[in-house]
């Protein structure tokens, strides 16, 4: 829709940085404040204000460092578009596309960052819908931020979204049938978790109805089958984001988080202990270190035996 060097008010699109089912985003530089931002085109482009302005209002009243923050919501020559802080970086699905699988470490950072943004939401009352890869950016910094809150929902008077929308093989059972709730995000997080750490989501399936009729009757395997290196703690929580019944499921975001705190805190205090036990094995295997002459065990960095007197 927009052309390299075009101008669009006080916006100078720079290039593409890609098209999505929704709307198609650009690289373009404030030239009334010198900054890059990213401008969202929607692909419809509704003659009703109120339509398009739902997405970036939504967007606009989440104010978290893991959530891409809306700038503004303009329109130019009958054009529509959102003004989005540009995050300098690749989307998860790009770093998953060359790395494939991440170590257990990365994974975990990246999941509570997000979890730390739905949280967020969440409190705000605001369900995304559409958590997915390609949905995640992730800084050069290493911070991670949601995007694209188009198919999101305020759930103020209602305990469910009844539209049925999202990407199917991150898709929570109940959100197929209609009835998205916050627990349907947990979902997408938990598949998320998955496929960082398995290369895949945990059902892929070309068919749709396949993948509602497999989330249904829980037929997913256990990602630490798929890789040994999961610590049974992590694949446990996995399973618990995955359940088909939404009162089995981890009940939020930040019980997502306060796990992997725990986890985290544990591998540290394990890894404490475990440099105390070397530290003392160095100090006793230094003791071993016996006199020449006497035999009797020398002192650490002794260059004289206390016992015999003789150079060591």
């Amino acid at each position: 829709m927009f052309l390299q060097g075009q101008k669009v008010g006080k916006y100078e699109i720079l290039r593409s940085l890609g098209s999505g089912g929704f709307g198609s985003v650009y690289l373009a530089r404030d030239t009334w404040l010198d900054i890059k931002v990213a401008i969202k085109v929607p692909h419809k482009q509704s003659t009703e204000l109120y339509k398009l302005l739902k997405e970036p209002r939504l967007q606009a009243a989440l104010n978290h460092p893991n959530i891409v923050k809306v700038l503004a919501a303009e329109k130019e020559k009958d054009v529509f578009f959102m003004v989005m802080e540009y995050v300098k970086g690749k989307s998860l699905e790009k770093i998953l596309e060359k790395e494939k699988i991440l170590d257990c470490d990365r994974a975990i950072d990246i999941v509570k960052q997000i979890a730390y943004g739905v949280d967020h939401a969440h409190k705000n009352k605001i369900i995304h819908r559409d958590l997915r890869p390609s949905n995640i950016l992730v800084s050069e910094e290493g911070t991670v931020k949601i995007t694209d809150f188009g198919t999101s929902a305020w759930l103020n008077s209602t305990q469910y979204a009844s539209t049925r929308i999202g990407s199917p093989p991150y898709m929570a059972p109940e959100q197929f049938l209609g009835k998205a709730s916050y627990s349907s995000d947990i979902y997408s997080l938990g598949c998320i978790f998955y496929e960082l750490l398995v290369g895949r989501p945990p059902i892929f399936d070309p068919d749709p109805f396949k993948i509602l009729e497999k989330a249904q009757q829980g037929k997913i395997t256990p990602p630490r089958l798929k890789n040994m290196k999961i610590p049974k703690e992590i694949d446990v929580l996995i399973m618990k984001c995955l359940a088909p019944k939404v009162e089995d499921r981890v009940q939020s975001a930040a019980e997502i988080i306060r796990e992997l705190s725990r986890l985290k805190g544990k591998e540290e205090k394990n890894g404490q202990l475990e440099d105390i036990f070397i530290r003392i094995k160095a100090r006793e295997e230094r003791q071993t270190t016996l006199c020449w002459n006497c035999h009797r065990p020398l002192p650490y960095k002794a260059k004289v035996c206390p016992y015999c007197g003789e150079n060591v």
